[in-house]
């Protein structure tokens, strides 16, 4: 009767749809060793700890298409480290790591369709 209880009551409304965490944005952005190149989105992760820039920038993959050139804005050095190494295992190609001031702009782009999870 308590299983029932917890798992026979179930909500049948309809959940909401996730947000995503970029930003679309049209900008061009001169990156070394690649020229003049469109940006289409934007991940802001200024303020978060680890792992939180890294797994949005693995959502960000994943709401973009292939050859979509995302920015992510972060001031964790810890992230800084890591997104460009993961890309060769999540399907995305580390562009460049732009320093600023006060944080770091890290283009990525979007591969291919068959990432490895």
């Amino acid at each position: 009767m308590f299983l029932r209880h917890i798992f026979g009551n179930k909500d049948t409304t309809p959940t909401r749809k996730r947000q995503r965490v970029c930003t679309e944005v049209t900008e061009q952005r001169e990156l070394p060793g690649f020229g003049t190149v469109a940006v289409r989105c934007r991940v802001s992760c200024v303020g978060e700890g680890c792992p939180k820039p890294q797994l949005m920038t693995l959502k960000a993959l994943d709401e973009n298409q292939d050859g979509d050139i995302i920015e992510v804005v972060t001031d964790n050095l810890s992230a800084v480290e890591t997104i460009p190494s993961m890309m060769d295992i999540y399907g995305g190609q580390h562009m460049a790591t732009v320093r600023e001031e006060d944080c770091w702009r890290i283009y990525v782009r979007r591969e291919n369709e068959n990432r490895t999870r």
